[in-house]
């Protein structure tokens, strides 16, 4: 995989448990006595000039660099990153949708493993606004969400802290109508909510698109017409027992490339994140992100 023996084991310092500091003690030892030299980092900015330090020059190359955190961690590390840097996961957030669907555990001898192998693999990104996101992309109330998270967190998170915002956006999000306009077509997709899915997997293991690829140099578009919290709590059961693709107020298909826009201020977000307002472009970048070990699905 790399002649490079140099690992930049990135830390997010408001993801992870109590035992945070003792996983990565554990797996800078680890990675020491395999023969690896660790830099470890935490602050954005010296994060992204170790990447663009080692991009620069073939003696400063990594071996990988090791995203110790939630989705958020890996996404911003995927954008300083160029398609051929091997990235590994340490799952740290609160639901970890990317690691779990790559098979990435809180298991330092496995990771450490998979470091240390020959083998690589690809998978496609998308793009929005000329920002990467690696699980999703969203837009209306499921980012308003976040957009509130956002404005009020000041530590790590975990499930019960959802649900406040939660709260708040149901009293507050009137669920303006949103325009998608997909390639080839034109007639837009009239819609309240919109999933752009590069992976099939979702926050608590909820499925929009079960049989979704993340290596298939496509995304999987999910749109709900309903204007109503209530209508969420249907799309949720509808998801988690799979009825949903057959409601008439769904609309599913393939995409590499979308408009999304709205005459109101309608929020989208990413991997988590907030991403910012409509308008906004996504599209798909086939092969744009490297992990290492084998492919969940060999």
């Amino acid at each position: 995989m790399h002649q490079s023996k140099r690992v930049l084991l990135v830390e997010n310092p408001n993801a992870g448990a109590r035992e945070k500091q003792v996983l990565l003690n554990d797996l800078r030892e680890g990675l020491l006595s395999a023969g690896f030299s660790v830099e470890q980092e935490s602050e954005p900015e010296k994060i992204r000039q170790h990447i663009h330090a080692a991009s620069r020059s073939e003696e400063n190359t990594l071996a990988c660099v090791i995203c110790a955190g939630g989705d958020g961690t890996i996404g911003m590390v995927a954008n300083w990153t160029d398609a051929t840097t091997p990235l590994a996961i340490l799952p740290l957030g609160t639901e970890n949708v990317l690691a779990k669907q790559l098979g990435f555990h809180v298991d330092i001898r496995q990771l450490i493993d998979r470091i240390s192998s020959s083998k690589t693999f690809s998978i496609d990104a998308g793009e929005a606004n000329g920002h990467l996101f690696l699980a999703v992309a969203s837009v209306g109330f499921d980012a308003e969400v976040v957009r509130l998270l956002s404005a009020q967190r000041t530590g790590h998170i975990d499930h019960t802290t959802w649900i406040a915002p939660i709260l708040r956006a149901i009293g507050g999000y009137h669920f303006p109508l949103i325009r998608v306009w997909t390639e080839g077509k034109k007639k837009a997709i009239h819609t309240r909510w919109a999933f752009v899915l590069n992976v099939p997997r979702y926050a608590l293991g909820l499925k929009f698109v079960a049989e979704g690829d993340c290596t298939d140099g496509q995304l999987d578009l999910c749109c709900f017409r309903g204007g109503h919290w209530w209508n969420g709590i249907c799309y949720f059961i509808g998801v988690v027992f799979g009825w949903h693709r057959s409601w008439r107020d769904t609309h599913v298909e393939q995409v590499t490339s979308i408009l999304i826009e709205s005459d109101e201020s309608v929020p989208y977000q990413l991997d988590g994140d907030p991403g910012g307002e409509l308008p906004v472009r996504i599209r798909v970048l086939p092969g744009r992100l490297t992990f290492v070990g084998s492919s969940p699905d060999s």
